[in-house]
């Protein structure tokens, strides 16, 4: 017997979106839908917001099915997704409604949930010609789990909607009813903004609240395993290095004694405009898990923000939850950001959707420009895109370059690929 509840309409707002991207190969998009989900009333149920929540994140996966990406025209070989949402989105409950199945207590939910994605700029033209593409949407999100539907390695139940594919090979199930739903995402262009296009390289080097000193805060996390001395995260942090000592810097190892090595180096600069600037780059090679008890990557970040004009994150995302900010400030206290232009390069996967809007919401009056990813990147092609990037930060010439051009020399080093590097301002 069903026993329908109806009530009051909720609506959740997160951070405002504020944000209008540049980038060389995505687009962003506003998009809006109504879909219905159901959870069960147990003891993992929390409120509707979050069961809407959950299972609009499957979206992430289903944008990375080879299937989807071949559907929009891009080989999935080269270009490992179309996409991804924003994880900060504005959710309006419209209905609610308690049913009995199998004997178990079950909630059904309507809602409706806007905010922005940045797609691959071919399946971005696909769907903005129609005005609206199909996605089929786990209509239980907490029954759907299948360890042979998932990824290899992180093959959790947590993990599952980052890496959920319902057109694998003997998934297909899961792309259909009644295990899924068909949802219609309208889509429109993001409205346009006046952002900086330029990187103001020149304000940045200049007298930018440091005087002649230019100051580049560099954190490499660990791949896999701290102890080890092969570990992706360590060779990249000792790649840049010698990228560093062959480019004339002068190093010093600071904090001998700790286990995350922090090295200090100098180098002076003529500018091709006649000024002369002082460059320090502080590198950190640490543990950047949320989890870590450790509270000197915190810290370091921390420090970066208040101090540095350019703060360089090369690690694992931890699906948004790494570089939390309330997180973050319970181990190191308040962050202060400084009235200062400033740029924050966010070298992890996805780190689109879960950082711009993010920091949005804690900066004070200042200006940051944002460089993230749209899809997953890696920790094997990271040393090439950052020599890249840092050869425009280090270089003598002062020209104002295009954020367009920077960005599209960094994805230059990809050969095909993208990881649909953009950037967006605050």
């Amino acid at each position: 017997m069903k026993n329908l509840i109806l009530f009051t309409v909720a609506v959740f707002f997160s951070f405002q979106a504020t944000a209008q991207i540049l980038s060389p190969n995505a687009t962003e998009v506003d998009f809006t839908y109504e879909a219905m989900v159901e959870a069960p009333l147990d003891e993992s149920f929390t409120d509707s917001i979050d069961a809407a929540r959950f299972q609009a994140q499957h979206m992430f996966g289903i944008f990375t099915s080879p299937t989807v990406v071949k559907g929009m025209g891009i080989n999935p070989d080269e270009i490992h997704g179309i996409g991804g949402p924003k994880s900060q989105s504005e959710v309006l409950i419209l209905s609610e409604e308690v049913f009995e199945k199998n004997k178990k207590q079950m909630v059904r939910i309507q809602y409706k949930n806007s905010g922005q994605m940045i797609l691959q700029n071919k399946a971005a033209a696909k769907v903005l010609a129609k005005g609206y593409f199909n996605v089929p949407l786990p209509t239980n999100p907490f029954k759907v789990y299948r360890k042979k539907c998932t990824d290899s390695h992180y093959n959790t139940f947590g993990d599952n909607w980052y890496f959920y594919d319902p057109y694998r090979e003997g998934c297909e199930s899961l792309s259909q009813a009644p295990l899924a739903q068909n949802v219609v995402i309208q889509v429109k262009k993001a409205k346009t903004r006046n952002i900086q296009r330029s990187a103001e390289l020149p304000l940045l080097r200049g007298d930018n609240g440091n005087g002649d000193l230019f100051s580049i805060y560099l954190i490499h996390g660990f791949s896999a395993d701290p102890k080890d001395e092969q570990d992706d995260g360590r060779l990249n942090y000792k790649t840049a290095h010698n990228y560093l000592i062959e480019n004339g810097f002068t190093a010093e190892r600071l904090k001998k004694s700790s286990p995350y090595p922090l090295n200090l180096y100098k180098k002076t600069v003529t500018l091709s405009t006649g000024e002369t600037i002082h460059i320090e780059v502080k590198s950190l090679l640490v543990e950047t898990s949320i989890e870590s008890k450790s509270k000197v990557f915190a810290e370091f970040f921390k420090q970066a923000v208040a101090k540095a004009d350019v703060i360089i994150y090369e690690g694992h995302s931890g699906l948004g939850g790494n570089l939390n900010i309330p997180e973050l400030e319970s181990k190191a206290g308040k962050f202060e950001f400084p009235l200062k232009k400033q740029i924050f390069y966010f070298d992890s996967c996805s780190s689109y959707s879960y950082y711009l809007d993010h920091f949005n919401a804690y900066k004070t009056k200042t200006n940051i420009d944002v460089v993230t990813n749209g899809l997953s990147s890696y920790f094997h092609t990271s040393p090439l895109v950052l020599k890249e990037f840092m050869n425009y930060l280090i270089g003598s010439d002062n020209r104002n370059f295009q954020w367009m051009t920077i960005l599209k020399k960094m994805e230059s080093v990809l050969g095909k690929q993208s990881f649909l590097v953009n950037v967006g301002g605050l």
